[in-house]
């Protein structure tokens, strides 16, 4: 896959790893377009993203995913930071190319314009795919039933139902119309259920972990005072899951093996109940770290958050709650 950006210099390229960026190009082949903000990307998403992978496959075409750097509504309340989204789009086999906008740059621009300037002059897409629930252009006047009136004889233009499921069958659908029991896969409706401490469907809908990319950073340590060193991630602007433990899966830079260990996500209300922390006690690892970027997968919800009447307290709870991620994870 290759990465193409428009500022460099706004972009830590260090923090998105193995991914080739390139500059703009002049594409002179035929190019399927896949559009979206793909916050998450979720079964919903998924769907969009392998239909328009298996149409380029059957055509010998190339992919293009167009999404943004940052959507300012959402700027602060996203399932996936940037970084984080763009190291999932690269490990999908089949996009070719991964396109950030700056929203900024085409916010006000009228449809019809953002259709000659972007998709056609900039991208050369001969085909487009999107959700039903697309819109572009200034004031979102641009939406799918435009893209079919207007440019029908432009474009082959696809467009992807909402994907549904049913929490008592465990059945996904895609289907036009809601059915009874049925809920659609969206990125507002994950969020609900993060904050509802709702993990296990979380990580249904999303057809993957919920993680957490960033570098770990030094904080005050009294973790390992208590016998359980955690390696600590700075905050983003980015919707995290309920205050709580949870039982996690590591990725750690240069390191090959995995690695089970649990996370705490809250602020601290035993020590100093402020901020958000976001530390992980990392099993049977005692590396130093520090500056190394980690990717850290949710995969249970153990606890809520909850003040402890002394120190020792809280460690007896640590034991108890590493001992039960052990248990669980084996």
């Amino acid at each position: 896959m290759f990465l193409i950006l428009k500022n460099k210099k706004e972009f830590n390229l260090e923090e998105v790893l193995g991914i080739n960026t390139i500059d703009m190009p002049k594409f002179k082949e035929d190019i399927v377009v896949i559009l979206g903000n793909f916050d998450g990307v979720h079964m919903g998403h998924m769907e969009l993203i392998n239909s328009a992978i298996k149409y380029a496959k059957d055509r010998n075409l190339k992919t293009l995913l167009y999404t943004f750097r940052v959507l300012p509504p959402k700027s602060d309340n996203v399932i996936t930071t940037l970084y984080e989204k763009v190291d999932f789009l690269n490990n999908i086999i089949g996009i070719d190319y991964v396109y950030i906008e700056e929203f900024n740059d085409v916010k006000d621009l009228e449809p019809k314009d953002f259709c000659n300037q972007i998709l056609i002059e900039k991208l050369n897409a001969k085909s487009i795919f999107c959700g039903f629930n697309f819109t572009f252009g200034k004031n979102k006047k641009g939406n799918v039933e435009y893209l079919l009136k207007e440019f029908y004889n432009v474009f082959d233009i696809n467009i992807v139902e909402p994907v549904m499921y049913n929490s008592l069958t465990k059945e996904f659908k895609v289907n036009k119309n809601v059915e009874k029991d049925f809920e659609i896969v969206s990125s507002t409706f994950i969020k609900e259920l993060l904050e509802d401490g709702k993990l296990d469907k979380v990580n249904t809908l999303l057809g993957h972990p919920y993680f957490i990319m960033g570098e770990v950073v030094k904080g005050k340590q009294l973790a390992r005072k208590l016998g359980y060193p955690t390696a600590n991630l700075s905050s983003r602007n980015k919707k995290y899951p309920k205050f709580g433990v949870y039982g996690v899966k590591l990725i750690i830079e240069g390191y090959d093996n995995v690695y089970y260990g649990i996370m705490n996500i809250g602020k601290n209300p035993t020590v100093e109940n402020e901020g958000l922390h976001i530390e992980t006690h990392i099993f049977d690892f005692d590396d130093d770290i520090y500056g190394k970027k980690i990717k850290v997968e949710l995969l249970v919800y153990i606890r809520g958050e909850r003040k402890m009447n002394s120190l020792d307290e809280l460690k007896n709870q640590i034991k108890n709650d590493i001992e039960k991620w052990r248990k669980i994870s084996k």
